[in-house]
């Protein structure tokens, strides 16, 4: 995907003077001071056509005197062009852009979580993954990877029979690092601005959110006049553990963000480290790496499908789609030697060549799908209850996908028809066929017809990728061992002191990476997965975003919500179809 050209570049220099342009090998920014920074915005959103918002992060700069700064990536969708701008946070404080894109609430939140970062304007700031009370924002470089220790406070019992004296306020301060039941309360009740006189809790454990998501809804009888979504309860720091990692090293973690599609997962943050690392992969990992995605894509498509319809009722169709669910698990698992998070492939290739008997194997799944797809249609598509359940429910629109940076099936429910496999082709996806289906109303029907006719099309990738790798050599290499940066296979090592002496350089002192900032995303089940990596040489990310495309599909629900019924949210949730561990990271 191209960014901004020079001519855009110079028309949006003739409005604003005082910006400065950085050009990037890989990206073109903008650097703004924080009193132009809404107006800038908003110019290039309603002037220059970058309406869809991609992602907003900050990155610590303790040495330096404002210290953070933020980072805004958006899109233009007529151009097909990115752009980044670049603001300092001022006395730690920028201004909210939430008015200009909505989305940017939950981004601000999240940065005030991390950072401590503080946006005048903002409706209602507050954490977004950590408990109200907790003392520290752990995205900072001054938080330990290790976080501070937990300290075990006395019991008021031995405080008052004067056993021990009680605790400091230091003391106290540490302590807080544990949530208490007290915080969660808190919590809970900072989260949701009563209108009605009930509130509702759906979850966090409820089968029905599909993972650890608490939402509060605000009801009026059986309408829901607002809602909001708690986060964190399955937030890790994945962010703050890349950048204590080598770039390596890092890789198996991308699989337990969302771990319904973890080839996928790889596949994106690879993409991301060979563009900063300049590593050109074999055409044989190619066409490896795109076959296994799409069956990743099918694989997580009918997980949704299966569980999307046992939550409407639709027992069968559960049944059905975990039958072919398991042969693409048999299909992976028979390669990477792990079935759900393989950690399959590698900076620079794959980690393991094709097992013997796989392209028969997935030939005959290719074979065997259509008839199944066909199944999944009759018992669903036509269905009266499904059609009352799901059609001229939740509706988003074509500005709604820019203004809350929808991307995936969600956004091409809607009709556009946004997917980075064609804006920006990754791995083989530039030559092999296929085309990319939209909706016409935007309901909870069309991100249903979306997702079975990507289905489709991931079968097609796949037989293309069958028929290629069938003509190519046995002997054709799947990994780019030439590459400094990049592992040699174990075979290799065991036989070749050049490459043991490689790898053992590799794993002890990572690998060596250019100063620079790099954005690449993939297109996951659940939307664009995008990785931002700004470094300053050496082997370790300075900082690593990764952009979430569950974490904004799912904050649309409170407005698609609002007016609807409980039963309705159901329908909705499985529509946007997001996993924790991807949101919470």
């Amino acid at each position: 995907m191209p960014w901004m050209n020079r001519a855009t570049v110079d028309r949006v220099k003739q409005v604003f003077k005082d910006v400065q342009v950085e050009w990037g090998e890989h990206t073109v920014s903008f650097h703004v001071s924080k009193d132009l920074l809404l107006s800038f915005l908003k110019h290039l959103k309603e002037k220059e056509g970058y309406r869809h918002f991609i992602d907003f992060t900050c990155i610590d700069f303790p040495e330096k005197e404002d210290r953070f700064l933020g980072v805004y990536i958006l899109y233009n969708p007529d151009d097909n062009e990115r752009v980044i701008v670049k603001s300092w946070a001022k006395h730690g404080k920028l201004p909210s852009v939430e008015k200009l894109w909505p989305c940017a609430r939950w981004a601000e939140r999240e940065a005030y979580d991390m950072f401590g970062v503080e946006f005048e304007g903002h409706e209602n700031l507050r954490r977004m993954f950590m408990w109200e009370g907790y003392p520290y924002h752990p995205l900072r470089k001054d938080f330990p990877l290790g976080g501070f220790p937990e300290v075990e406070l006395p019991s008021l019992t031995e405080v008052l029979q004067g056993r021990t004296d009680p605790p400091s306020h230091d003391f106290e301060l540490l302590h807080t690092k544990v949530a208490t039941l007290e915080d969660l309360e808190r919590t809970e009740k900072s989260r949701l601005q009563k209108k009605a006189q009930l509130v509702l809790n759906w979850g966090p454990l409820h089968p029905g959110t599909h993972g650890t998501i608490w939402f509060l809804f605000d009801l009026d009888g059986e309408q829901v006049v607002q809602c909001d979504i708690i986060l964190g309860q399955l937030h890790r720091g994945m962010e703050k553990i890349a950048e204590n990692l080598y770039y390596f090293q890092f890789l198996p973690y991308t699989d337990r963000m969302d771990y319904i599609s973890a080839i996928c997962n790889e596949l994106a943050y690879v993409t991301a480290v060979e563009k900063l690392l300049k590593v050109e992969v074999p055409e044989k990992a190619r066409y490896i790496r795109t076959m296994f995605a799409e069956l990743q894509r099918i694989n997580s498509h009918l997980l949704w499908l299966g569980t999307g319809a046992l939550d409407l009722g639709a027992l069968t169709v559960f049944l059905y789609a975990f039958r072919e669910r398991e042969k693409i698990m048999d299909i992976i698992e028979g390669n990477a030697g792990i079935r759900l998070t393989s950690a399959f492939l590698r900076i620079g290739g794959v980690h393991y060549d094709l097992a013997e008997g796989t392209l028969d194997v997935v030939k005959a799944f290719v074979k065997d799908f259509p008839n199944r797809l066909r199944e999944y249609h009759q018992l669903l598509t036509r269905n009266r209850i499904w059609l009352r359940r799901t059609k001229e429910v939740g509706i988003i629109t074509r500005e709604d996908v820019f203004n809350y940076g929808l991307t995936g099936p969600v956004a091409r429910g809607s009709g556009v028809p946004y997917d980075i496999r064609k804006l920006e082709p990754y791995a083989a996806y530039d030559e092999v066929d296929f085309d990319i289906p939209v909706g016409e109303v935007g309901d909870v029907y069309d991100r249903y017809l979306v997702r079975m006719e990507e289905m489709w099309q991931s079968l097609r990738i796949v037989e293309q990728c069958v028929q290629k790798l069938e003509k190519l050599p046995k002997s054709a290499p799947y990994l780019n061992t030439d590459h400094p940066a990049v592992m040699a296979p174990k075979e290799e090592v065991f036989n070749a002191l050049e490459s043991m002496v490689k790898n053992f350089h590799i794993v002890v002192h990572g690998e060596k990476a250019p100063p620079g900032e790099v954005y690449a995303s993939g297109e996951n089940p659940r939307g664009e997965l995008g990785f931002y990596i700004y470094s300053k040489g050496g082997s370790k990310p300075y900082r690593l975003r990764i952009r979430s495309g569950a974490l904004y599909n799912l904050s649309i629900f409170p407005k698609l919500i609002e007016g609807r019924t409980i039963a309705d949210a159901i329908a909705l949730l499985g529509s946007l179809d997001p996993v924790v561990g991807e949101t919470d990271r």
